[in-house]
């Protein structure tokens, strides 16, 4: 039991470093700290969400005391984390939890907001959260958009100190961080080119202004977020576009936006300006 809190699940994530120094049992220290502190932020952000029901980043929040950390050990570097949950999912989130007991729920989660950080899928977890996307996918955006800096942080060791950073859920690897995915999250390309495409609205946050949309030329669904004015302004239609892609009448809306890309070309999010409803 921790001090304060009632708690549901102990949950353990660890965090193993290879590579480089990391062999030797070492890290360079601002740079392997302040990776740590990005992990442990991140997971900060995604626990508040699974055992509240909440999107959080700033102020005094339930996540922030919820990640407890342990002394980093050897062997290559191995730091170990776990969140006190106080609450189980199916009492934040109904149906939506789709039946997954705590710690299954926060392994798909934290598993899903990793991937869309890093441009990676994983079937498995998409489908073990099924119902928590069909319902609060707007969530699920924003919890993703509101986790890529610490993500981008928690990679600060990558190549200075280690080479791998693979994150551990249970008895099951989440996630890997290396070169690759360092480059992917560090590198934003701009494209100020305002392009204008029919898509579906898969998930929308109708107070945050992020979400997502199927883009039917890709094959795939693409983030968007959008500034406060453009949300105030847009706001219905995407509502609007939501609620015609859970009904399955294959009515969309008409997007003018601008991109992020990766290094690769690839879109990492649009950029909305505008959107109307489509014919």
């Amino acid at each position: 039991m921790v001090e304060g809190l009632e708690v549901a699940a102990q949950i353990p994530f660890r965090l193993r470093l290879t590579g480089d120094i990391a062999d030797q049992h070492q890290f360079q220290g601002y740079d392997g700290y302040m990776a740590l502190a990005g992990f442990a932020w991140a997971l900060s952000l995604i626990s508040n969400y699974a055992d509240t029901g909440q999107i959080r980043q700033r102020g005094d929040f339930d996540g922030r005391h919820a990640v407890r950390a342990r002394a980093p050990v050897e062997g290559s570097v191995i730091a170990d984390f776990v969140v006190y949950m106080q609450n189980n999912p199916e009492t934040v989130f109904g149906m939506a939890a789709g039946g997954l007991a705590a710690p299954a729920f926060l392994y798909a989660l934290a598993n899903r907001v990793i991937n869309r950080n890093l441009g990676e899928t994983n079937t498995a977890t998409d489908q073990a959260l099924g119902p928590l996307i069909t319902r609060r996918g707007g969530d699920i955006e924003a919890l993703v958009a509101i986790s890529e800096p610490p993500i981008r942080q928690a990679h600060g060791v990558i190549g200075n100190g280690a080479r791998n950073i693979e994150i551990s859920g249970g008895f099951n690897i989440l996630n890997t961080f290396n070169e690759q995915t360092r480059d992917y999250v560090k590198l934003n390309v701009e494209d100020d080119n305002e392009k204008t495409k029919s898509v579906s609205v898969s998930a929308f946050n109708a107070n945050s202004g992020y979400g997502s949309v199927f883009d039917g030329d890709l094959g795939h669904v693409v983030p968007f977020s959008m500034s406060r004015e453009t949300l105030r302004r847009y706001k219905a239609v995407f509502s609007w576009g939501l609620d015609q892609y859970v009904q399955g009448t294959g009515r969309k809306i008409d997007l003018k936006f601008t991109r992020i890309l990766a290094m690769d070309g690839r879109p990492k999010r649009y950029i909305v300006l505008s959107a109307n409803r489509g014919a």
